[in-house]
């Protein structure tokens, strides 16, 4: 086994100028590895050797320190004086100390190892507490293969106090998971990233003031849409583009039409208590009969009012029926259509002139006409 080892040690020496081009720098990161052990016992165990496999697990903290813990288990170890086998497991931590400065290289290099440990007598056969503690130091050497694959040799003494002294032969095999910073490759080129136009507008993301246009949306230098008539409405959303300057628009660019109540000149007064549409009230009947022919999609109100003569109540009454004949005369006499007329009463709540005089009164006991007509601000 110790010709295998020092064999093994030959070929990292031929090996330590692999890859001398590119020095490494460091390395950190997790890394494991196996290997096969030669285990040489203090005399009151037995005087032979005992081979076996192992593993471990570490992590370089950078390419000059590494920490690991480490297992082996060994079978069927006979005691020279009785004859009796058990088995043994080892389990370790190890502080692995490397001198990457030897050979001007961090691919090859020698180890310092210390570490703590325990040797299992599963069996009980060689002692009764099953547990034996040791201190444990090593030398060995180590080589990169590649920037991932790695192999040890080395030779461990653990001292077990009054229990002896125990060595250890062993050759290992890794692979590191971690990165490798090396010197003397040329840097990797930044991607160059290309200009970005995130919305399509043909406007670059670096000049763009409006970002996120819609798709389609006509802008302007800025990346900004366009509100070709100034109405505050951006085109693609202009439902009506080309609105004349100073027009109120909606929110769709388009002209806002505001209903208008306008008071139709009809001058209808009734007799006292009376409702009843008299022959000389025919000429301003047709008046709202002309406006409404005009305007098609115009409606109309009927008011009827009254004096302040007699109660609220019966004026009430009174004033609904002044409304309503002068609402059924449009649509017989004159073929306006009903349903774009409406009748209500007032009362006597709206005068239009002093209720305390006869001439007052007079005005007061009237009908007009109230029509909305749809215009543009």
């Amino acid at each position: 086994m110790k010709k295998k080892l020092l064999t093994a040690a030959c070929l990292l020496a031929l090996g330590s100028t692999a890859f001398a081009a590119e020095e490494v720098q460091d390395r950190h990161g997790f890394y494991g590895h196996v290997g096969w052990y030669d285990l040489e016992l203090d005399s009151h165990w037995n005087s032979g050797s005992n081979q076996s496999g192992g593993l471990g697990l570490g992590w370089f903290f950078n390419k000059n320190v590494a920490l690991e813990v480490e297992y082996n288990y060994f079978n069927e170890i006979a005691n020279f004086t009785s004859g009796n086998r058990t088995d043994l497991e080892n389990t370790a931590l190890n502080l692995l100390l490397n001198d990457t400065s030897w050979m001007g290289s961090a691919t090859t290099h020698p180890f310092l190892k210390v570490g703590y440990g325990e040797l299992g007598d599963k069996y009980s056969v060689y002692h009764p507490d099953l547990e034996e503690s040791y201190y444990k130091v090593g030398v060995g050497l180590e080589h990169f293969a590649t920037d991932n694959v790695f192999m040890r040799v080395g030779y461990d003494w653990l001292d077990s106090g009054d229990r002896g002294d125990h060595k250890v032969w062993y050759v290992s095999y890794g692979y590191f998971f971690g990165d490798t910073v090396k010197s003397g490759a040329a840097p990797a080129p930044k991607p160059v990233e290309k200009a970005k136009d995130s919305d399509g507008d043909g406007v670059l993301d670096a000049n763009d003031q409006c970002p996120g246009t819609p798709a389609g949306a006509a802008v302007d230098a800025n990346g900004c849409p366009l509100d070709s008539d100034n109405d505050g409405v951006y085109d693609y959303q202009d439902a009506c583009p080309g609105t004349a300057p100073g027009v109120q628009v909606d929110e769709k660019g388009c002209e806002v039409k505001v209903a208008e109540e306008v008071v139709v000149d009809m001058r209808l007064n009734f007799d006292t208590n009376k409702y009843e549409v008299k022959p000389e009230m025919v000429a301003e009947i047709a008046k709202v009969a002309e406006f409404l022919r005009q305007y098609p999609s115009v409606n109309a109100e009927i008011q009827g009012h009254t004096d302040s003569v007699g109660s609220s109540a019966y004026n009430q009454g009174l004033s609904e029926r002044r409304a309503n004949s002068v609402k059924d005369y449009l649509v017989s006499n004159f073929g306006i259509n009903a349903s774009r007329l409406s009748a209500k009463g007032y009362g006597e709540e709206e005068p239009i002139a002093d209720n305390s005089t006869e001439e007052g009164r007079a005005l007061n006991r009237r009908a007009e006409a109230h029509a909305e007509t749809m215009t543009t601000k």
